[in-house]
């Protein structure tokens, strides 16, 4: 079997352990599994941006395509955008003890086996125990932070739950385009494009995220939420401008600035029908 096909596998199940989870948790509003899938997601993009990214602690044999670090990003975006948030799901709705978080740790730590034995993986300093100990803190933070959104009660955690969202939307489509081959960052922050190209653009939007949710969440005059559109273009406009900003094989600005735009009014929707607060 091929490479990518494990990833699909791998995905597949995390997924089915959200659908799992949100069939059985009726009582729990759609929009709140939304936004703690969102925000979980973006929790594992964080981490494995530094334990990948910049520390190069393993990598990803996904079989797609030669350059490592493409391998690398696809396979980050399968596994923590599917199975990660999916476990963290399946731990915090059903509101499992230690003994089941144990058991979930104890099948990443196969999985992980598994995937070492058969290719798919490869460790460069890390180590078992590693993963051990921060899925395992990973899942007890994914079930007392879940409790906290449902119900709503604090407009920080709200907010801070929101960064983490808006994080996700705006970033989810830069590193495809770059794995089409549409467009990049040209920073040379490593020797490595497509690391290189992450790094810098990874970056960029944690800062850019804090606007958008100061313009979204906090100041709630509609005018405010035009702010995000013009940070993205002039951004973008600018970065491409100064030759950072690369785009190719028929691409161009504009068809960037949609998908930019698009996650940004998917961001305003979600945030307007999401996590109602309950007490003010």
């Amino acid at each position: 079997m091929a490479n990518i096909y494990w990833y699909y596998l791998i995905a597949i199940i995390g997924l089915g352990a959200t659908v799992f989870s949100i069939y059985k948790k009726q009582t729990v509003k759609r929009s709140t599994f939304l936004v703690f899938y969102l925000f979980t997601t973006c929790i594992t993009w964080i981490g494995e941006f530094v334990v990948l990214g910049l520390l190069d602690a393993y990598a990803y044999k996904t079989g797609i395509f030669s350059d490592p670090w493409a391998q690398n990003i696809l396979g980050h975006l399968i596994l923590n955008s599917t199975f990660y948030p999916g476990t963290a799901i399946l731990v915090a709705a059903n509101c499992l003890g230690y003994g089941w978080i144990s058991f979930i740790t104890i099948i990443y730590l196969l999985i992980e086996y598994l995937c070492l034995k058969s290719g798919i993986y490869e460790h460069h300093w890390w180590k078992y125990y590693m993963t051990g100990f921060l899925i395992f803190f990973f899942q007890v933070f994914s079930k007392k932070y879940f409790a906290m959104l449902n119900p709503t009660k604090s407009r920080l955690i709200r907010n801070i739950t929101f960064y983490f969202v808006g994080f996700v939307l705006l970033h989810y489509p830069i590193p495809v385009l770059l794995l089409l081959g549409k467009q990049y960052y040209n920073v040379n922050w490593a020797e490595n494009l497509y690391l290189s190209s992450t790094m810098f653009i990874f970056t960029y939007q944690l800062f850019e995220v804090i606007f958008l949710v100061i313009c979204v969440c906090i100041l709630k005059k509609w005018y405010f939420k035009l702010i995000p559109f013009c940070i993205a273009f002039f951004g973008q406009y600018i970065l491409m401008k100064l030759n950072i900003l690369v785009v190719k094989d028929g691409w161009n600005l504009l068809y960037s600035m949609i998908l930019y735009f698009s996650s940004i009014v998917a961001f305003i929707i979600i945030e307007k029908y999401s996590l109602k607060m309950k007490v003010q």
